[in-house]
């Protein structure tokens, strides 16, 4: 088995690229599965900005030899003072839609064949 595992693991590969692609491109709906928006990580939109709202709310432990990441920040400060002093600063972009079961939590996309057109070119 372990000589036809990569070939399986590159199979299952292609088939899921195939499903997402369906479920993105050609709108659609496999039963049992639906697509969501994936996991995506909070980034700071101004570094300049952040330091100056946690130096002006007297946060001065903030560096390392880079700003704290922004789980860190939100420790120190706590959510709620995070969210008041550097909600502005913070930007959580979109997750990449992934195809996931339909007892996942998430909510479903609505119209995503229309939503991708969008950025098409003609």
């Amino acid at each position: 088995m372990l000589g036809k595992l990569d070939d399986l693991i590159k199979w299952a590969d292609e088939l899921k690229a195939y499903a997402l692609d369906g479920a993105l491109h050609q709108g659609k709906q496999w039963p049992g599965w639906k697509l969501v928006e994936g996991r995506s990580v909070r980034k700071y939109t101004d570094e300049d900005a952040v330091i100056a709202a946690a130096n002006a709310a007297g946060y001065k432990d903030i560096f390392r030899k880079t700003l704290l990441p922004i789980g860190e920040m939100e420790k120190l400060m706590g959510k709620q003072t995070f969210a008041e002093v550097l909600g502005s600063c913070v930007h959580k972009p979109a997750g990449k839609p992934t195809l996931v079961p339909e007892s996942d939590k998430r909510p479903a996309l609505n119209n995503v064949k229309t939503d991708f057109n969008e950025f098409q070119e003609d």
